[in-house]
C-alpha cells in the first residue's frame, strides 16, 4: 500500500494511461498548526498538517472535494490524480489533498521535536480524521465538502469521515480501500510490522540514517501487485517497464518510523468492530462509491463489496492481474466511474 508512492515521479508515469500531458508540478505545499493533538497514545504538544488546495472555491463551498493520502503518501504524490481534466478536475472542483497525521509532512515520528521517533505514540484512523477535521475547521474555515475521496488507507480514512462526521460529506469514494480489515489483511500487515521490527539495526525505532529495510521493501512489493504483473516486463505499453515499478516502490524516502506507526494504525481500524454491515450502512449517510479490486492481496475486496451491498451503493469491480494496483492499470474505467459518479 505503498500506493503509487514517489507519485511526483513514478505516479506520473504510472497513471499516464490516464491522459498523455505531461504532469503538473503539485500545488504549494502548506503547513498549519492545529495545536496540541490527544492521540490514542498520548498528547502530542504541538502538531503541524500540511495540505495543498488547487483550484477555485465555490462562495457556498458547493465544490470542496478532499483526498486524504494512503499509506506512505504524500499530498505531492496526489498530483496526477488532482487537476484540469484529471481523476479530480479542478476545472469544477476545489480540492483539498490531506498530509494524513504520521507521513513526516504532518506532524509524525520521523518530524517530531517533542515526541521524536517512537516517543511519539500510537494514533488511529479516528486520530488522523480528528486532525484533518480540526485543520479545516479552524484554520482553513471549510465546515462542509462534497466529496471525501481516498485511495487505499485514504479510502479508509474517507470511511472514517462517513461515521465520525456524517453530515460533513455528501460523497463518499473508497478506492482499494476497506470498512474493516478482514484476517488476511491483519496477516499481511502484520508481516510488514515484523519485517520491520526483525531488521537488524532497527533498535525499536532507533535506527541509524542508511539502515536498509529489504525485508519490508520486498514484501510491499510483493503484495501490491500480482505476480504476473511483476514478472512481466511492461504492465501496459505506456507504463515502464517492471525494474523502474520496483524501483518506485522500494524508495527509502518514507520514514520506516512513519511507515510503522501508520502501519499500525491500520491494524485497529475496524468500523464494523461494533455491530454488523447493515449497522455500518445505516451509520453512513453519505452516497457511496467503492472501486475493488477482485486480485488485491494486500487489501481484501470482500468487506467493501459487503458494504456496497448493504448500503446500495454504487460499486466497480476491477478484475486484472494488477492486484492492488488495479486502478492504475484500468484508471480509464476508475476516472469514468468516478465522473459519472461526482456530477
Amino acid at each position: 500500500m505503498n500506493l503509487y508512492r514517489r507519485a511526483g515521479r513514478a505516479l506520473c508515469a504510472l497513471i499516464a494511461v490516464m491522459n498523455a500531458s505531461v504532469c503538473l508540478a503539485a500545488s504549494e505545499q502548506q503547513l498549519a498548526s492545529i495545536g496540541s493533538l490527544t492521540m490514542q497514545g498520548g498528547k502530542i504538544d504541538q502538531c503541524s498538517m500540511g495540505y495543498r488546495t488547487y483550484g477555485t472555491l465555490a462562495a457556498d463551498q458547493s465544490n470542496v472535494v478532499l483526498v486524504p493520502t494512503w499509506l506512505t503518501g504524500r499530498s505531492a504524490d496526489q498530483v496526477a490524480l488532482i487537476g484540469p481534466g484529471k481523476l479530480i478536475d479542478t476545472g469544477k472542483w476545489y480540492v483539498i489533498g490531506l498530509d494524513t497525521l504520521g507521513n513526516g509532512i504532518s506532524c509524525s515520528p520521523s518530524n517530531s521535536k517533542n515526541h521524536p521517533r517512537l516517543m511519539f505514540g500510537p494514533f488511529t484512523l479516528r486520530d488522523m480524521v480528528k486532525a484533518q477535521h480540526r485543520l479545516l475547521a479552524s484554520t482553513l474555515g471549510i465546515d462542509h465538502a462534497y466529496a471525501i475521496v481516498g485511495f487505499s488507507m485514504g479510502g479508509m480514512q474517507a470511511l472514517q469521515w462517513a461515521v465520525m462526521y456524517p453530515d460533513y460529506a455528501r460523497n463518499i469514494v473508497v478506492i482499494v480501500g476497506t470498512p474493516q480489515p478482514s484476517a488476511r489483511d491483519l496477516n499481511v500487515w502484520k508481516q510488514e510490522l515484523r519485517a520491520i521490527e526483525q531488521t537488524p539495526g532497527w533498535n525499536n525505532g532507533n535506527y541509524a540514517s542508511g539502515t536498509s529495510f529489504k525485508k519490508l521493501i520486498a514484501l510491499h512489493s510483493e503484495f501490491l501487485w500480482m505476480p504476473e504483473a511483476m514478472a512481466a516486463k511492461e504492465v501496459a505499453s505506456q507504463r515502464p517497464t517492471t525494474d523502474s515499478l520496483r524501483g518506485a516502490v522500494s524508495s527509502q524516502t518514507f520514514s520506516v518510523v512513519d511507515w510503522y506507526r501508520q502501519l499500525q494504525a491500520m491494524t485497529q481500524f475496524d468500523l464494523v468492530r461494533q455491530g454488523d454491515m447493515a449497522t455500518l450502512a445505516r451509520k453512513i449517510k453519505s452516497r457511496l462509491l467503492i472501486v475493488t479490486s477482485e486480485q488485491d492481496r494486500l487489501v481484501d475486496p470482500a468487506p467493501a463489496k459487503a458494504l456496497a451491498a448493504q448500503k446500495h451503493a454504487k460499486l466497480l469491480v476491477l478484475d486484472n492481474d494488477c492486484g492492488h494496483m488495479a486502478p492504475v492499470c484500468e484508471m480509464d474505467k476508475v476516472d469514468a466511474a468516478l465522473k459519472a459518479f461526482l456530477k
